[in-house]
């Protein structure tokens, strides 16, 4: 069974001849699949070519109405349809030798259609040219060998689809007149691959979709009450809030994009297959403010080392050039990205809610940021350290304590986090299952724990709120300690929420 219906009709014989003279050229990344599903193919007919063709009347292997070719080379129509329409095939996963040995781990079962019994055809073994059988077929997943008439063949299910399980059997019925059991709705020649599906595993995607929900809902409140408290108090106002309000902000635009996308679309197959316009701008705008919240945590690292090394900076000249990073050239990236995926057949269909290898102009960026933001956190460990130093009336112990203060506060900041997840294990294994919760937590919740420590657990956010309740409710808030804040505006110095 396929994982998303089918978008484009099959392709002609004559196509795949264009498609040879154009590799060079231009290779997509279909060619990788077609190319395996060709070696698949032809090893199918190698291995069975005896038994395929011992009566002579017997219908070829493939949908062509032409004798097979000795080289093996076209692929067959209801293999396009099958795999590159409507499969969801991940080359990454493939395990050549493996899905070779799978494929022909065929066994026929003995329940047979009763009435095919009845027939001395099927039991003379002798008289073999008035049996039955029904002719080699691949269907772009599996090779079904001759089978006899009135018989079910099962084997295991192919493990390079991703959503099937390796050890599930998949099923294809041989009619009792020697054809194969075709579709009622497509008429075409069809094999039961629904009980390939792993349910369970599906149950729990979506679970952890649902949390993913949750977490982006929870970090959403988070940061609309850090924003309106960090604008609605002039204490307040200074070059680190005001980069700390537009991080916030890129926050919360990506957690409003990221819900309406599990609601509207990862929940929605029929939208999925329709492809309309709509479901594509709103992938654009995912991975748009994706990218301006990585830009926004680079920039809330250079300026942390802006302000440690080169002290004198003017405050106007930096934010004018943290917005056009953050907010405007992600644009591009995003325009280039939809440009190459909107003229590239394969990956302009499905919302692009598949993986495409145009991701790597979103990869190359981030990647960089985060090395950028590592190398910035190296620094600030490096000068809380050398501040510290064995002259200082502060011990070492200390020292250590503050750096690692430092460093669990602004991990979430610059998003290093991200770097706890750098390879995702095998699909459907138990460390894949605590990846994805483990994913949940650090990307999801992301928003809700820099809220809390760079807002509600900040020195000059607590009293400055703390100072308008008591003049609200004198009674019931009691003023802050003396001497707990100078009583001017917050400074630019990232040394309070740093606690060095």
């Amino acid at each position: 069974m396929a994982s998303a219906p089918a978008t484009a009709s099959a392709v002609e014989p004559s196509d795949f001849q264009d498609s040879r003279d154009s590799q060079d050229l231009q290779p997509q990344p279909q060619d990788n699949l077609r190319i395996f599903l060709k070696h698949l193919y032809a090893e199918c007919v190698y291995r069975y070519q005896n038994d395929t063709y011992v009566d002579p009347s017997a219908e070829p292997a493939t949908d062509y109405e032409s004798e097979v070719p000795e080289s093996f080379s076209p692929v067959p129509r209801y293999l396009e349809n099958a795999a590159l329409n409507e499969g969801a095939i991940d080359m990454r996963t493939v395990d050549e030798k493996q899905a070779e040995r799978e494929e022909l781990f065929a066994t026929v079962l003995t329940a047979t259609m009763s009435s095919n019994q009845d027939e001395g055809r099927i039991r003379s073994p002798g008289n073999r040219s008035e049996r039955l059988f029904c002719p080699l077929n691949f269907d772009g997943y599996l090779c079904w060998p001759r089978t006899p008439a009135g018989t079910v063949l099962s084997q295991y299910c192919p493990d390079f689809v991703e959503g099937f399980n390796s050890k599930f059997l998949a099923h294809k019925t041989c009619l009792e007149n020697g054809s194969w059991f075709r579709h009622p709705v497509s008429n075409q020649t069809w094999s039961n691959y629904t009980t390939c599906v792993d349910y369970e595993d599906l149950e729990f995607r979506q679970f952890v979709n649902e949390l993913y929900v949750k977490g982006y809902a929870l970090s959403l409140l988070a940061l609309l009450i850090s924003i309106v408290i960090f604008l609605g108090f002039k204490s307040l106002r200074c070059t680190r809030i005001r980069i700390h309000v537009h991080l916030f902000a890129s926050l919360c635009c990506t957690c409003v994009a990221w819900i309406l996308w599990y609601r509207l679309v990862v929940e929605r197959p029929e939208i999925i297959a329709e492809n309309p316009l709509w479901c594509i701008g709103l992938h654009l705008i995912v991975h748009y403010f994706m990218l301006v919240n990585y830009f926004w945590m680079f920039c809330e690292g250079l300026h942390l080392h802006l302000v440690l090394v080169v002290v004198f900076v003017k405050d106007t000249i930096v934010m004018r050039w943290f917005i056009i990073i953050s907010w405007l050239s992600p644009i591009h990236f995003a325009v280039v990205y939809g440009l190459a995926r909107h003229f590239s057949t394969p990956d302009n269909e499905h919302c692009w809610i598949n993986d495409s290898l145009y991701l790597w102009i979103f990869s190359v960026p981030i990647t960089l940021s985060l090395l950028a933001s590592f190398i910035f956190l190296i620094n600030v460990l490096r000068v809380i350290v050398r501040k510290l130093h064995p002259q200082s009336a502060q011990p070492a112990p200390l020292a250590i304590r503050k750096a690692v203060r430092a460093t669990i506060i602004l991990v979430p900041l610059f998003g290093l986090q991200h770097f706890l997840l750098p390879y995702r294990p095998d699909a459907g294994t138990q460390l894949d299952r605590f990846y994805q919760l483990l994913s949940v937590v650090l990307v999801s919740l992301q928003g809700f724990v820099v809220s809390f420590l760079f807002c509600f657990a900040n020195h000059d956010v607590t009293f400055a709120v703390r100072t308008l309740l008591n003049k609200l409710m004198p009674r019931l808030v009691a003023p802050p300690p003396a001497g707990s804040n100078t009583g001017q505006m917050a400074t630019t110095t990232p040394s309070r929420e740093l606690g060095v």
